[in-house]
């Protein structure tokens, strides 16, 4: 366990250390916190609850960050020759795979956390609006939706980068792949015969769209953890694999 600690320190460290990390950080939050000002004063006068339009804006561009952050989790090891290295170590490869996602995952969120907080810097802009008008327990559940789905393009990302070598690539495919799995279920709404209530099953939008507004529902909950959970064994049977070529 302590192997874990080691590499998700080091993974960490290595986000903070990147000049690219900082540029993604004020990037992100300017154009999460743009849309969302955007969509605000478009709604001005309308009954549009805040917090959906938050966790829209913030969705919209999430794959965006989680691509610039998980694109360099093995690709930038392949390519520096340190990967060999590390598995020459006394560590499991499940250690490996866990210390660098978490790693990635908590640096995502941590760049997140401020975009969320700007529903309170709308609530200080804005004379007419106090904090006691929002709903909490919507803004509660739709942070908890938006890191399960953080959480999951994580783990597409970590897998995308294990399998190929290079950083553009990993890049390209990262952000394809992290799409099309949030998009999967407005993909499966197009396929002949398939049922509404299938596709909202998978829907990402959906699923962000009703726990922003309090409707809070354990099936979605337990989609995104199984996938995430499927996505890591994965990447670990993957760099077994790597062990014995």
């Amino acid at each position: 366990m302590s192997n874990f600690w080691v590499i998700w320190r080091r993974e960490w460290t290595a986000c903070f250390l990147s000049p690219v990390a900082y540029v993604t950080m004020v990037v992100f939050l300017a154009v999460a916190n743009g849309t969302f000002f955007v969509g605000t004063l478009r709604n001005l006068g309308g009954y549009e609850p805040l917090a959906p339009l938050l966790f829209a804006a913030i969705f919209l561009w999430m794959p965006v960050l989680v691509t610039v952050v998980s694109m360099r989790l093995f690709a930038e090891e392949k390519r520096q020759g340190t990967l060999e290295m590390l598995m020459t170590a006394p560590v499991t490869e499940a250690e490996v795979v866990l210390g660098k996602y978490a790693g990635a995952l908590s640096f995502t969120l941590l760049i997140m956390a401020p975009a969320v907080s700007s529903i309170f810097l709308l609530e200080w802009l804005s004379p007419g609006l106090r904090l006691v008008d929002l709903d909490v327990g919507a803004i509660a559940g739709g942070g908890a939706i938006l890191a399960l789905s953080t959480a999951l393009a994580v783990a597409i990302g970590l897998l995308v980068s294990l399998m190929t070598c290079n950083q553009i690539v990993s890049a390209i495919c990262c952000f394809a792949a992290i799409c099309t799995a949030l998009m999967f279920g407005w993909l499966l709404s197009m396929v002949p015969g398939v049922s509404r209530h299938a596709a909202d099953y998978v829907a990402a939008t959906t699923h962000i769209d009703d726990f922003a507004r309090g409707s809070v529902d354990a099936g979605p909950i337990l989609l995104y953890v199984s996938a995430t959970v499927f996505f890591l064994f994965v990447a670990v049977r993957v760099l077994e694999s790597r062990r014995w070529r």
